[in-house]
Order: structure tokens, then sequence, then C-alpha cells
């Protein structure tokens, strides 16, 4: 339990910016070997963690549906091949050139993906919130006792600040 709530935030930056098959196992041997763990954590260490599981199944489902997308794209593609080949005439002979512009495509093409995947992940995240807000909020008005006015007033009140000593 330890393992994933230390590194919680590195576990999702991992799941948002991959590409590929994913797996728990996958997942467990590339945390392996970027945290320099002896052993791989278990699929039953993720699914402990809500938010770590609900990530991985978006991200999986993200991956479902680019893989389809993908093979559309490449359907079209061979039906209109010479699209790449005029985009690339436009920066002439220079091979140089070209491998610089094919080398950041990718790199922006993977960074847009991870940052996909991360926007997704968080708006679903804030959506359950907020969801989980407003079922506290209608709950709260069915009770008895609760004085709505008095509980506005205090429970916007900030954090105590905190100790560092």
């Amino acid at each position: 339990m330890a393992f994933v709530s230390d590194n919680k935030d590195m576990i999702l930056k991992v799941i948002d910016g991959w590409g590929g098959k994913l797996t728990y196992a996958l997942l467990s041997a590339k945390l392996q070997e970027d945290l320099g763990l002896k052993r791989p954590p278990s699929r039953h260490t993720y699914l402990k963690h809500a938010e770590i599981k609900h990530a991985f199944d978006l991200k999986k489902e993200e991956l479902r549906e680019n893989k389809s997308q993908a093979i559309d794209e490449a359907k079209q593609t061979f039906e209109a091949s010479n699209k790449l080949s005029l985009t690339l005439e436009k920066f002439g002979n220079d091979d140089s050139t070209i491998k610089e512009l094919i080398k950041l495509a990718e790199k922006l093409e993977k960074e847009n993906e991870r940052l996909s995947s991360e926007n997704k992940r968080l708006t679903s995240k804030n959506d359950m919130l907020l969801e989980r807000f407003a079922r506290w909020q209608h709950n709260l008005q069915k009770m008895d006792n609760v004085d709505l006015n008095k509980l506005m007033c205090t429970i916007d009140d900030g954090l105590p600040a905190k100790n560092r000593s």
C-alpha cells in the first residue's frame, strides 16, 4: 500500500504517457525498472487504489479507441497515398530537415497523447468529485437537525496551517 501511496503521481504519469499494449504486468515491469524495485508490484497492489485503477481503465479504453482510429487513418492513407509526399515536397529535398521535422512531429504527437490522456483522467476524476459533492449536498438537506446556513458558514474555512517543526 505504501509503495502506491508514495509513488501515486509517478504511476499516474506513467499510465498517462503509456503507448502500445497496456497490462498490469507491463506497467509493473516499467515501474520496477524506473524505480529500481527488487520485484515488480502485483496487480492487486494497484487495484486497491481507485484512482490508479480508474486511470488504468481509462487508458486501456483510450488505447482501444486509438487503435481503431489508427486503422481507419491507415485505410484513408492508402486511399490517398500522395498526401504525405505532397507535404514533404514543400520542404524540398533536404533530407536532414525532413528527418528533424519528423522527429519533432513524433515528439509532439507523443506529448500530445500523454497530455490528452492526462486531461481525460483528470476530467473524469473531477466529474466523480462533483457527483460526490452533489450527493453529499442532497443527503445533507434530507438530514434532521442539520442547519445548512451554519454549515455553509463553517465549511469553507481554510485548513489549519501545516506544522513544519
